[in-house]
Order: structure tokens, then sequence, then C-alpha cells
């Protein structure tokens, strides 16, 4: 019998599962809730992934027991002590035969590469950047969270914007729309009144994040505070580039980067900062889509993990399967 792997892509707030066979056939897909154990706990993470699995297997018409290795790509999986408390909740309600816990980020990588070696960059709220080498190897660069980090993220744009409508006030920096962009959305007679919200975290990361689509549109209307936030978070995601391409030992070569979050929905306007700064170290960077979600990467690690070589025609398999 053909050989059954679930592949788990878990966030915050909702947890993607997907199970497919060892031909790349897919056999289910499901959405459960949270699987970050910072966010929820073990014991909570447990449930959560029971039921998703649960969910997983009835669909595809199997037992639990059928399934040969459920591979579990969480975040919040960062540390070994936070993986072996999840990996104890899976072992104690026999979920699969075998499973491997690892971070979002390991899924996020096979996903995009197949499996295979490259650069992922992600921006969302936040950012961060990993690399694979041919050997395996993980590396990672930036993602020190908003308060030492988070540079070319939602946050980092939205940050910089509401310093830049500040800086207008104090008559310290360029007159820009941003300031009226804050004051009117957050019914502000000034701008300086959003500083006890801001402090109180009343606007949290989330909510500063969600002004950067208005950075983008003044940028392009030509606002120049704007433009030169969007030039620096380009330029920030293109030293994430070339620090992951350093650690690689691939200085002087040539590097494919995968681009995964909602920045990237800018890359147009991004791209040329980007690629400046990457070519500071490398001779060439190709900045790709993702070739499969991070879901179908834990389905790939785990193959791997089964003793299942993932061929070029197991890979073909899959696109098809997911069309």
């Amino acid at each position: 019998m053909a050989k059954r792997i679930i592949g788990l892509d878990g966030g915050g707030t909702k947890t993607l599962g997907v199970m497919i066979d060892e031909n790349g056939r897919l056999l289910a897909r499901a959405t459960g809730d949270s699987s970050n154990i910072q966010a929820i706990g073990a014991e909570r993470l447990g449930e959560s992934l029971a039921g998703l699995i649960a969910e997983l297997v009835a669909i595809a018409g199997c037992r639990q027991e059928e399934v040969d290795h459920l591979y579990a790509g969480l975040a919040g999986a960062g540390r070994p002590a936070d993986r072996e408390a999840i990996s104890a909740q899976v072992t104690s309600r026999g979920l699969a035969r075998a499973h491997t816990i690892d971070t979002d980020a390991s899924a996020a990588l096979a996903g995009a590469f197949g499996g295979g070696p490259g650069i992922i960059v992600i921006s969302g709220t936040g950012s961060i950047c990993f690399g694979k080498d041919e050997k395996g190897t993980l590396y990672r660069c930036g993602g020190w969270g908003f308060k030492l980090g988070d540079e070319g993220s939602g946050y980092y744009i939205g940050q910089q914007a509401l310093m830049a409508a500040l800086k207008d006030l104090d008559g310290r920096g360029p007159e820009t729309v941003l300031r009226g962009h804050y004051e009117k959305r957050y019914h502000l007679a000034s701008i300086d009144l959003i500083i006890s919200q801001i402090y109180s975290d009343k606007i949290d990361r989330t909510e500063i994040a969600s002004n950067a689509p208005t950075v983008f549109a003044a940028a392009q209307e030509g606002d120049a505070a704007a433009r030169q936030i969007i030039e620096s978070a380009g330029r920030e995601i293109g030293r994430l580039v070339a620090g992951a391409a350093k650690r690689m030992g691939r200085e002087g070569g040539e590097v494919a980067v995968a681009l995964i979050g909602s920045i990237f929905n800018q890359r147009d306007v991004l791209m040329p900062f980007m690629r400046e700064e990457a070519l500071k170290v490398v001779r060439s960077a190709e900045f790709i889509e993702p070739r499969f979600e991070p879901a179908i990467g834990s389905c790939i690690m785990g193959l791997q993990k089964e003793g299942v070589a993932v061929s070029p025609q197991l890979l073909a398999n899959l696109e098809k399967a997911l069309v």
C-alpha cells in the first residue's frame, strides 16, 4: 500500500492540513484552529491537531493508524523544548505512526523549492529570511521581532510612516500626506495625539502594519517621505537576502529567492531596491513565486523522512493534483 503523509502548516490563527500519498496524489485537505504553542499552550494545541487530523483521515477514507508520517511545520516551534512538548501531544494521542515537529519556516522553504535548496523571504506583519543549502542545512537571517527587527515588513513600513508624520509636525522632515492619513484614520485633531494610543498598545503592531498599503499608494502618488520609506523597505529586504546568501557561502554566486507574504503584492515597486542590495553580495538573484504552499512542503519533508525519493515526476504529479 502506498505510504500516506500528512503535512501541516500551522500558525497563530489557523492550521492548514494536507494528506498525500507517495505518488503525489492528493488524498485530503482541511483547515483547523491555531497550532502555535506560544499562543495556546500544549494541551489546546494537541486538541487542535487531533481535530484536524481526524477530519483529514475521514475525508481520505482511512484510519489514523494508517497515516505513515505526520510532518508538522508550526509557528512557535523554534525551540527544542517546545517541539518536545508538541511531540508528546502527538504521541499520546496516537495521531500517526511516525511524526516530525518542525518550524513553519522549514515547511515554507521545502514548499517553495520542492524540497531542494534556495532562499525564502517572508514579509507580512513581520519579516524573516531563511536559506537552505544542498546539504539541507538551514540558515536564518533577521526575524528578530518588531522591537529588534522586522525590517522591510508591513510593521516597519507603518512605523516609518508614523515617524515621518511626526517629523512633518516637528518641521524636521518633509511635508507628507501620511500625516493627514493618520489624523483622519484615528480621528485626531493633531498627529501628536496618537502617542498615548501607541504606547498603551491600543494601536498595536498589527494595526500599525495595516497602514502599509496607504504608504505604497502615497509613494505611487509621488510623496517624498513615502517613496523614501518604500525604498528603505526594499533595501532592507535585499539585505536579508544578501545576509542569508553570505551565511550560505554564496558570495559571488547565484541564488533563487522565493517571496512569501502580503508585502510582495507590491513586489514591482520593491524589486529594484531588493535586487540592488542582493547584488552587492551575489552575482545573480532570481526572485520567484514559491512552487508549492508550506503545507505541501511539510508533505515533501514527510516523504523524505519515510525514505521516499522526491523525484521530478512526483513533484509534477503534485502540481497536477493541486490545480
